[in-house]
C-alpha cells in the first residue's frame, strides 16, 4: 500500500498547530504510522516547530510576512517575504508531492495554499473561530473544502464544499483521567479544584488578579494556576499550584478541575467541550475571543466574564456567582454544542478530498 502524504501548514501560536496534529494523530490511527508521511510548513520564530517535532514530524520554516492594515515600515519589507515563502512553498510541495494540504490559520499558510492551488493539489481550510481571520479569508479562492464548528463562520466563505465538524482535540484529552492529575499534581482527591489558565505571554492584569483572589477560593479549592513564564507568583498555600506550563498532563488536569476559568481560544473551548467542563470564559478584549466566548455563553454553554469583571472581582461577588452555579449545567451544554468526534472526521475529510485514492 502506498503511503499518504499530507503536508500541513499554520503556526506563530500553539492554537493553529494543535488541531493540525491531533489530525495527523487520528490519520495515523486509521492508515498506521507506515501509511502516512507528513511535512509540517510553519513560522521561524513561533512555537510550532518543538510541538511538530515532537510529534515526530519533519518541519521545514517559511518566511513568515504579514498584510498589515496599519502602518509599517515592514509592509515593504513583507512583500518580499511572502514572495519568498511562495517559491519556496511551490518547490517543497513539488518534491513532497502532498495527496492533500490542511491549514488552521496563520500568515505562513497564505502563499502556502496558492502553491498548492498552481500545483492542483486539494486545500482544505479548518476554521475555528467564530469570526474567520483574514489569512483564512485569504485563502479562500484557492481552498476546496472549508471544515468549521460554527454555522455563523461558514457564511463568510465562498467555497464548495462545506463541513461542519466538532472540535480537534489531541488524544491526550480524550483519554484524559482524573485520578492521573492526583498523583502528578500533588492534588488531593477529595478537594474540588478550580483550574485558572491563559495567563502566558505574561497576562500580568489576569494573574495579579487571581492571586489576589486566592485567599477566598482556597476556602473551597484547590487551585492550579497556570501563569506563564513572565509571572512569579508570591502567594503560598499548600492548596495553590503554580505552574508556568503543562508540558505533559494538561488533559488529565481538565478532567480533574470542577470549575476552569480561562481565555476563550477555541483550542481550550474545544478541550473543555470534549471533557464536559464548566468553565468561565474571559476573552481577551478587543479580539476574536470575544465572538468565540459570545456564542457560546449564548447556547448556555459557560459564563462569559468581561477582562475587568475580573479583575474587579471581590468576595462577595464570588460568593453570589458560586450560589446560583450548578455544577456540570454549563459543561454539558458546551458539548451538546461542540459534540465529541472532531478529529476523526477531519481525518475522513481529507482521505475523501485528497488525490490519494484518484
Amino acid at each position: 500500500m502506498s503511503e499518504f502524504r499530507i503536508l500541513l501548514t499554520g503556526g506563530g501560536s500553539g492554537g493553529p498547530t494543535t488541531p493540525l496534529l491531533a489530525v495527523y494523530a487520528s490519520l495515523q490511527e486509521s492508515l498506521g504510522t507506515s501509511g502516512i508521511r507528513g511535512l509540517f510548513l510553519g513560522s521561524h520564530d513561533g512555537p510550532e516547530r518543538a510541538m511538530v517535532e515532537k510529534a515526530c514530524i519533519p518541519f521545514q520554516a517559511l518566511p513568515s510576512g504579514k498584510l498589515r492594515r496599519y502602518w509599517s515600515v515592514q509592509n515593504f519589507i513583507d512583500p518580499f517575504k511572502i514572495l519568498g515563502a511562495f517559491f519556496l512553498s511551490f518547490k517543497l510541495l513539488w518534491q513532497f508531492k502532498p495527496h492533500v494540504v490542511i491549514s488552521a490559520g496563520s500568515f505562513v499558510s497564505v502563499p502556502v495554499a496558492y502553491a498548492a492551488w498552481v500545483l492542483r493539489i486539494p486545500h482544505v481550510i479548518f476554521q475555528m473561530d467564530v469570526k474567520p481571520g483574514l489569512a483564512n479569508r485569504l485563502m479562500a479562492p484557492v481552498s476546496q473544502v472549508l471544515t468549521y464548528l460554527f454555522d455563523v463562520s461558514a457564511g463568510h466563505f465562498n467555497i464548495r464544499h462545506k463541513i461542519k465538524i466538532g472540535p480537534v482535540v489531541r488524544k491526550e484529552i480524550v483519554e484524559a483521567n482524573a485520578d492521573r492529575a492526583n498523583i502528578q499534581f500533588g492534588l488531593k482527591p477529595d478537594k474540588p479544584v478550580l483550574l485558572i489558565t491563559g495567563g502566558g505571554l505574561g497576562a500580568l492584569k489576569l494573574n495579579q488578579a487571581t492571586e489576589r483572589l486566592l485567599s477566598f477560593w482556597l476556602k473551597t479549592f484547590q487551585v492550579v494556576h497556570l501563569t506563564g513564564s513572565l509571572y512569579k507568583p508570591t502567594f503560598q498555600h499548600e492548596d495553590y499550584h503554580p505552574l508556568s506550563f503543562v508540558h505533559e498532563g494538561m488533559g488529565d488536569l481538565i478532567a480533574r478541575s470542577d470549575l476552569v476559568i480561562t481565555r476563550a481560544g477555541l483550542g481550550i473551548i474545544g478541550e473543555l467541550a470534549q471533557l464536559s467542563k464548566d468553565a468561565i470564559l474571559i476573552p481577551m478584549p478587543g479580539t476574536h475571543q470575544e465572538q468565540n466566548a459570545g456564542i457560546v455563553a449564548d447556547h448556555g454553554g459557560c459564563y462569559y466574564w468581561k477582562q475587568q469583571h475580573y479583575i474587579d472581582l471581590e468576595e462577595s461577588g464570588w460568593l453570589e456567582f458560586m450560589e446560583q452555579h450548578q455544577t456540570g449545567t454549563k459543561g454539558r451544554k458546551l458539548n451538546a454544542l461542540l459534540p465529541s468526534g472532531g478529529a476523526e472526521q477531519l481525518a475522513e475529510i481529507l482521505k475523501k478530498y485528497s488525490t490519494f485514492s484518484k
